[in-house]
């Protein structure tokens, strides 16, 4: 038979008192682990660690056509499409065209409410 841990302040119940624990963290209003470098703060001792991380970490990845550096794989890779020179998401009701297609997306917003304010 397992046991279970249920939080009082909530619905949470858990088979592990450390999962308990961990979950208790989320209800606390104050935030006592505070990066010396910056103004953040967390109720959590390991998010402060990996937050460390961020500073600590020289910025690896450079785009070789451009000055910009990052921390992250996933940055480089995300700036990497602004230079990007076909453009294949094209708007169906402009000229508008865009290498990225949430760019796309956010410009078919624009078609569709401009349409609720004509006379």
């Amino acid at each position: 038979s397992s046991k279970n841990f249920k939080c009082g302040q909530c619905d949470y119940v858990t088979n592990f008192k450390s999962g308990l624990r961990s979950h208790l963290l989320t209800h606390k209003k104050s935030k006592d682990f505070k990066c010396p470098q910056c103004n953040y703060a967390t109720n959590r001792k390991s998010n402060l660690k990996s937050h460390l991380l961020r500073h600590e970490s020289s910025k690896n990845f450079k785009c070789g056509q451009c000055d910009y550096v990052t921390n992250f794989k996933s940055g480089l890779r995300s700036h990497l499409l602004t230079h990007k020179k076909s453009k294949d998401f094209k708007c169906p009701q402009c000229n508008y065209a865009t290498n990225r297609k949430s760019n796309l997306k956010s410009h078919l917003l624009r078609h569709e409410s401009s349409k609720n304010f004509k006379c």
